[in-house]
C-alpha cells in the first residue's frame, strides 16, 4: 500500500440504535419520516407552501422538533412566508458538576442534537420569503437575520453559574447543515438572509439568496471540516458581512452579483482569521468588490481560481493601510487597482490574469526560495480569453446527490434494515449493482467484509450524523465489528485514474480503500486509505486525535476545509512524496488539550519530498510546540503556502524549511504572507 490517510469524524449515531422517538402529532407511517425527514407541510406543522399564509410558527416548531428528535427538517417545493427570525439553536443543559475549558467554567454543556434543514430537489428549490410587513428588518444599523443557525454559549456569565442566555458561541456550533433552500429578503433594508457561523462539520450549500434592497445575503459562513459551497447572492448592500465569529471561512463556487456596496465586508471587530474564496465569481458595480477599510483589524483575504468583474472600475480590495491579501490564478476585468496602494493595473478592455499577488500587514514577511523579504509581489498578464466560469466552478464543486433524485435507488427498498443489528451487506451489494446512485436513509447499517463500488457509484446518506454504514460501536464506544461478531468492514473503489465514485453525507465505520482518481468525498467520514491511482476531491475532511498521512499521491488531489487537531503523534499530518496536491484552508490545532502530559503539542503539518503542492491559508490555535514548527517543508520543490499565522505566537517557528542542506525559519511572531520554493523557475 502506497498511501494512507486515516480520517474519522465524531458522530452522534447512538440515537439510531434505539427505537426512534417521533415528535408528537406526526404520522409514524409517513414514508419521509421513516427515511429520517420531518416534512414541515405535514401535520402537526402544516406550513403553507403557497406563500399566502404566514408559516413562521409552523417552521419554527418543525425546526425544533427535528433537532430534538434527530431528524432532518425537510422543506418541500413552494414559497413559505416568514415574518420573524427562524432561530435554529444548539441548546445547552445543566451539568451535574461543572467543567473547565478554554480557561473558563461551564455549569451548562451543549446538547448533541444537530440542526439539519434540507430543501427538496424536485421542481424548483423551496423559498423562505420574508413577509412584506415583517417587523424589525428595516433598519440597516440593526441588521436582523431571517434564518439564524447558532450555538447557545455554555460559558458561565460573570459571577453566575449559568451562561448569558441568547449569546452565541460559534466555536461549538458543530455539524449543522443548511442545504437547497432559497431565501428572499428583498425590500427590507435591515434584513440578512442567513447567519451560519458554523464550526467543525457545519456546512451551508446549494442556495440562492435574493437580496435586492436588503442589507446582506449572509452574515458569516461555515469553514473548517465543513464549508460553504454554491451560494449565490443577488443584490443587497453586501453579499456577506464577516465578523470575528466566522470560523475559518471558506467560500467555494459562490457567486455574488448586483451588490450596491462591497460584496464582502466586515462588521465590528474585523476578523480573526483570513477568508478564502475558491472558484468564486464577483460581478460588482461598486467602487470596491471587497472592503477591508471599515474596521481597524483584519486577518486578511485570499482569492484563488476566481473571476472578478468591476463594471464601474475601482479597486478589487479596498484598504485603509497595508493588509494581508493573496490572489492567484484569478481573472479580473474593469478594475483600476487590485488593492489600495498597489501598482495600477494595465488599462485594457480585455480580461487580465492575476497569476500571483501578495501583500501583508506591517510585520509580515515573505520567504521566497530561501530569501526573507517584505513588500508586495505582483505578477499579472493579459488573459488569452474570457474566463469560462461554469468550467471553473465545476472544477471546484458539483452538488452531491439528493434523495429526491429520480435516478437514485434506496437501500431500504432492497430490504436493508439499518437497525444496528441486522447484516445488510448483501442488500447493499444488490443496490450498488442496480444503480450508480444509491441513497442510504437514516440508520446504522451493519456491514462486513468488502463492498466494492463501481466506477461511478455515488453512495450517499442524509448526513454523517444520521447515516452510518459498517461496524457498530463496540464496548467502550470503540469502532469495530458489528454486534453479531462480523468481520471488519472495507468500502473499496476501483483502481482507475478515470473512475469517479462518490461518498457523500455519511459515516463509514471501517476502512475506505480509495483507488479512484476522479472521485469525490463530500462531508463523509471514515478510515480513508488512498493507494493505486487514487486522488480526487475531498471536502470537509477532519481528523481529531489520529494522524493523517498521505504518501505517493500522483493524481490531482484537493482537500477543502481541511482540519486536524489534538493528535498525540508528531507530526499531526504529513504529506510524503506527493504531487499535484491542493489544500484549500488548513485549520490547525495543537497543544490545546488542557491536561498534564496530553502530548498533542505536535507539528500540525509536514511536507516531505513533494512537488507541485499549494496550501492556501494555514491558521490555527497552536501552543506548546517548543522548537517544533507549525508547518515543516523538507526537500520539496514547487511549493507555495499563503497567509499563514498562529492565533497566539510563541517560541515555536511558524514555518521551517530544509532545502539543499540549508534551513530557513520564520518565527510565529510574524505573519507569513507568502512562502515559495521553486528554485527560481517561477516568479
Amino acid at each position: 500500500m502506497k498511501r494512507f490517510l486515516p480520517l474519522f469524524l465524531l458522530c452522534f449515531a447512538a440515537s439510531v440504535f434505539a427505537a426512534p422517538r417521533l415528535p408528537q402529532g406526526t404520522n409514524a407511517q409517513d414514508p419521509l419520516l421513516q427515511l429520517g425527514l420531518l416534512d414541515i407541510t405535514k401535520a402537526p406543522y402544516l406550513a403553507d407552501p403557497s406563500g399566502h399564509t404566514d408559516a413562521t410558527r409552523a417552521i419554527q416548531r418543525a425546526v425544533n422538533d427535528a433537532r430534538d428528535h434527530d431528524l432532518v427538517c425537510f422543506v418541500p417545493e413552494g414559497t413559505y412566508l416568514i415574518s420573524d427570525t427562524i432561530s435554529c439553536e444548539q441548546q445547552v443543559r445543566k451539568l451535574d458538576k461543572p467543567r473547565h475549558t478554554d480557561g473558563l467554567t461551564q455549569h451548562y454543556w451543549d446538547l448533541p442534537h444537530r440542526i439539519v434543514l434540507f430543501g427538496s430537489a424536485k421542481g424548483k428549490r423551496p423559498v423562505f420569503k420574508l413577509a412584506p410587513d415583517a417587523k424589525g428588518f428595516d433598519d440597516p444599523a440593526k441588521p436582523k437575520m431571517l434564518v439564524w443557525i447558532w450555538a447557545q454559549t455554555r460559558h458561565d456569565a460573570p459571577g453566575k453559574q449559568e451562561p448569558v442566555w441568547g449569546k452565541e458561541q460559534s466555536n461549538i456550533s458543530f455539524n449543522h447543515y443548511f442545504r437547497g433552500i432559497d431565501i428572499d429578503v428583498r425590500g427590507h433594508a435591515g434584513a440578512i438572509g442567513i447567519r451560519h457561523a458554523g464550526s467543525q462539520g457545519s456546512a451551508l450549500f446549494d442556495s440562492t439568496i435574493l437580496a435586492e434592497g436588503a442589507y446582506a445575503g449572509m452574515s458569516d459562513c461555515c469553514g473548517q471540516g465543513g464549508g460553504t459551497y454554491n451560494i449565490q447572492v443577488i443584490g443587497g448592500r453586501h453579499a456577506i458581512v464577516i465578523d470575528p465569529d466566522s470560523r475559518f471561512p471558506i467560500l467555494t463556487g459562490c457567486v455574488f452579483e448586483g451588490q450596491t456596496g462591497a460584496a464582502i465586508t466586515y462588521a465590528e471587530g474585523g476578523s480573526q482569521v483570513p477568508t478564502l474564496l475558491v472558484g468564486c465569481q464577483i460581478d460588482s458595480t461598486a467602487p470596491a468588490a471587497i472592503d477591508l477599510s471599515t474596521q481597524p483589524g483584519y486577518a486578511g483575504i485570499s482569492i484563488v481560481d476566481s473571476v472578478i468583474a468591476m463594471r464601474g472600475g475601482g479597486t478589487v480590495v479596498r484598504t485603509s493601510r497595508p493588509q494581508n491579501i493573496y490572489v492567484e490564478n484569478t481573472a479580473v476585468s474593469g478594475a483600476r487597482l487590485l488593492t489600495t496602494g498597489a501598482v495600477p493595473l494595465p488599462a485594457s478592455p480585455e480580461w487580465l490574469r492575476v497569476e500571483r499577488f501578495s501583500s501583508h500587514l506591517a510585520g509580515g514577511v515573505n520567504l521566497i526560495n530561501g530569501s526573507v523579504s517584505s513588500g508586495m509581489v505582483q505578477v499579472i498578464a493579459a488573459a488569452p480569453a474570457a474566463p469560462d466560469y461554469a468550467a471553473i466552478r465545476a472544477h471546484h464543486y458539483q452538488s452531491p446527490p439528493h434523495f429526491d433524485d429520480l435516478d437514485a435507488v434506496n437501500v431500504k427498498a432492497f430490504g436493508a434494515k439499518g437497525d444496528g443489528r441486522t447484516d445488510d451487506t448483501a442488500v447493499f451489494r444488490q443496490a450498488i449493482a442496480a444503480s450508480d446512485k444509491v441513497f442510504v436513509p437514516k440508520g446504522s447499517y451493519c456491514l462486513n467484509g468488502t463492498i466494492r463500488l463501481r466506477p461511478n457509484t455515488q453512495l450517499f446518506g442524509l448526513t454523517s450524523n444520521y447515516t452510518s454504514i459498517g461496524g457498530v460501536r463496540g464496548a467502550g464506544g470503540r469502532r469495530g465489528p458489528d454486534r453479531e461478531g462480523g468481520a471488519a468492514f472495507t468500502l473499496a473503489t476501483v483502481d482507475d485514474a478515470s473512475a469517479a465514485p462518490g461518498l457523500s453525507l455519511l459515516d463509514v465505520r471501517g476502512r475506505i480503500d480509495w483507488r479512484s482518481g476522479r472521485g469525490v468525498s463530500f462531508l463523509a467520514s471514515g478510515g480513508l486509505e488512498i493507494s493505486g491511482q487514487g486522488g480526487g476531491r475531498f471536502y470537509g475532511l477532519r481528523s481529531a486525535g489520529r494522524a493523517v498521512t498521505l504518501s505517493h499521491v500522483s493524481q490531482p488531489t484537493a482537500l477543502y476545509a481541511f482540519n486536524v487537531e489534538r493528535v498525540t503523534t508528531n507530526p499531526q499530518s504529513e504529506f510524503k512524496d506527493c504531487s499535484h496536491l491542493r489544500i484549500y484552508y488548513f485549520k490547525a490545532e495543537a497543544g490545546t488539550i488542557q491536561r498534564a502530559n496530553a502530548g498533542d503539542g505536535n507539528t500540525p503539518g509536514r511536507i516531505t519530498g513533494c512537488r507541485d503542492v499549494r496550501v492556501y491559508c494555514m491558521v490555527g490555535n497552536v501552543l506548546q510546540l517548543g522548537e517544533r514548527p507549525m508547518l515543516e517543508v523538507a526537500d520539496s520543490e514547487d511549493i507555495v503556502v499563503s497567509q499563514m499565522q498562529a492565533f497566539r505566537p510563541g517560541d515555536f517557528p511558524l514555518l521551517r524549511e530544509t532545502h539543499a542542506g540549508a534551513t530557513h525559519a520564520i518565527p510565529s511572531t510574524r505573519t507569513l504572507a507568502l512562502f515559495v520554493r521553486d528554485d527560481g523557475r517561477k516568479p
